[in-house]
C-alpha cells in the first residue's frame, strides 16, 4: 500500500467508524467514493466481523504485493478459518454483502468441509445446532422420496 493511499471510512452496522486504505476497500465491490462515509447496512457487518474482514483483505493485499507462495497463503487461510461457527457464518454474510468472492468461497469451504465430516442429516443438524422442524410423517415422506440421503452405505 502506498503512503499516500487515500482512506475510506466504513460505518459498521453497530455504528463504529473504521478508516481503511482505498486500495483495500476496493477489494470489495460495494464500497463507495473516497470522500464519503460508507454505511454498512447489513447486520453481519459489526465492528468485530469487519475487523476480521479487513485483516483478511490486508493480508491478501500483502500476499499480492510480495508474491507470497501458495503454501504461505494457504496456511494463513487455514488459520483464518479456525473460528467459532457464529464468527464463520457472520463472516460469510459480510463477505456476501460486501461482494468479496475469495473470502466468501474460503469461509463456505470451511462449512462444506464440516458438512462432509457428517454421516447423516441428523449429524449435520447436531453439528450446526439446527432445530428439527419436521413432523415424523414429513420425515418419512422425505425418506421415501430421497432414500439416498439416509443410506448409511452411500459415499
Amino acid at each position: 500500500m502506498a503512503e499516500n493511499d487515500p482512506e475510506i471510512t466504513l460505518e459498521t452496522y453497530d455504528k463504529h467508524q473504521i478508516k481503511i486504505p482505498k486500495s483495500i476497500a476496493t477489494r470489495s465491490a460495494n464500497t463507495g467514493d473516497v470522500n464519503e462515509v460508507v454505511p454498512l447496512a447489513d447486520k453481519s457487518c459489526t465492528l468485530n466481523i469487519m475487523n476480521r474482514v479487513i485483516e483478511y483483505l490486508k493480508k491478501h493485499a500483502e500476499f499480492d504485493s510480495t508474491g507470497a507462495d501458495d503454501e504461505v497463503i494457504n496456511e494463513f487461510d487455514k488459520e483464518f478459518q479456525e473460528q467459532s461457527d457464529e464468527i464463520i457464518f457472520q463472516t460469510i454474510l459480510a463477505a456476501n454483502f460486501l461482494d468479496i468472492k475469495n473470502l466468501l468461497e474460503l469461509m463456505c469451504k470451511k462449512v462444506a468441509d464440516e458438512i462432509k465430516k457428517c454421516k447423516t442429516p441428523d449429524d449435520i443438524r447436531d453439528r450446526f445446532n439446527i432445530r428439527k422442524d419436521y413432523t415424523p410423517e414429513e420425515v418419512e415422506e422425505v425418506k421415501r422420496a430421497h432414500p439416498w440421503i439416509y443410506d448409511k452405505n452411500a459415499k
